[in-house]
């Protein structure tokens, strides 16, 4: 089955934008927040064949330019995966709303044309389902209130020292002992701020003696396991995070706060049509991709595609 399916494809917009690109994957660096891609240029590398029709390099950045928050996750491997996976399904759809007749290859294909195209194929192939009924809407709202409201947030003032991506052991070695020169510091009594202003490398918190604000706690996985033993007013041991090492003081916590049923109903019940239409939306793209002839073209691609497109 077509896992990965669901969640990509609940807002049209989105989708429409997708499928008009007609994106392929391309191997990209590490992410970077100043990625031009209007300034990219490639050649013609082919990435995926779908039915015989190709998807280029150029389609992907095409892709980019119409969806630029796609770019970070893309860099993962597993980005990478179900980025080519939506990309190939978006080919696959739309070849097969032109053999229903909803597109024309004689006509130029607009957005308008493809949005509305799309909302006929969907709805003779994966219609949103009727409403559910109010106990079941109900018994989701119980089993999902923590979807509902206002997360715990925790706020958190850091000590950052910065390891640049593909960093040496050097590199690592030197971070690593900044930070714990720092921490010896704070043992010592010196007030965190004062460190804080003094040594962090992250500049957003700097003049703010290290101050980040408020997070959701148990949404960064990294940040729930460094505070999680500890209590406002206590600081972290030595923390290795994705930008470096860390030195985390836990100030302040904001308990969550869960919507009422009767503030959240609609939208409990919209989310339950989406959630069905999507899993019909899945099984369609299943049998689609059973029937097509899908071909890892790019050499690079096809170790994370050894079992198939669809496995």
């Amino acid at each position: 089955m077509i896992h990965v399916m669901v969640k990509l494809w609940f807002a049209p917009i989105l989708l429409v934008s997708m499928l008009f690109a007609q994106a392929a994957l391309a191997e990209i660096p590490a992410a970077k927040a100043d990625i031009d891609v209007s300034k990219t240029k490639p050649e013609r590398v082919v990435m995926v064949r779908v039915n015989g029709e190709e998807i280029t390099v150029e389609d992907y950045v095409n892709f980019l330019q119409k969806n630029p928050t796609q770019i970070q996750t893309s860099t993962s491997k597993d980005g990478k995966v179900n980025a080519v996976r939506v990309l190939v399904a978006n080919a696959l759809m739309r070849q097969r709303m032109t053999g229903d007749g909803l597109l024309s290859d004689s006509e130029e294909i607009t957005e308008a044309k493809l949005k509305q195209a799309y909302a006929k194929f969907s709805e003779k192939h994966f219609s949103l389902p009727p409403a559910p009924a109010e106990k079941a809407v109900r018994h989701y709202y119980l089993q999902h209130q923590n979807d509902y409201g206002i997360p715990e947030l925790a706020r958190v003032s850091q000590i950052q020292f910065r390891v640049p991506e593909g960093a040496t052991p050097e590199q690592k070695s030197a971070a690593r002992k900044k930070v714990e020169a720092a921490r010896e510091r704070l043992k010592a009594g010196v007030p965190f701020a004062k460190v804080a202003e003094e040594l962090t490398e992250n500049p957003a918190a700097k003049s703010r003696g290290g101050d980040l604000g408020f997070f959701p706690r148990q949404e960064i996985s990294w940040l729930r396991d460094a505070l999680k033993d500890l209590k406002p007013g206590q600081y972290s041991r030595v923390i290795e995070s994705p930008s470096g090492y860390e030195i985390l003081l836990f100030t302040d916590i904001r308990p969550r706060l869960n919507s009422t049923y009767e503030d959240v109903r609609d939208k409990v019940a919209q989310r339950m049509q989406i959630e069905a239409q999507g899993k019909a939306r899945e099984a369609y793209l299943d049998r689609l991709s059973k029937e097509a002839k899908i071909e890892i073209v790019q050499e690079e691609l096809k170790p994370l595609f050894s079992k198939g497109m669809f496995p």
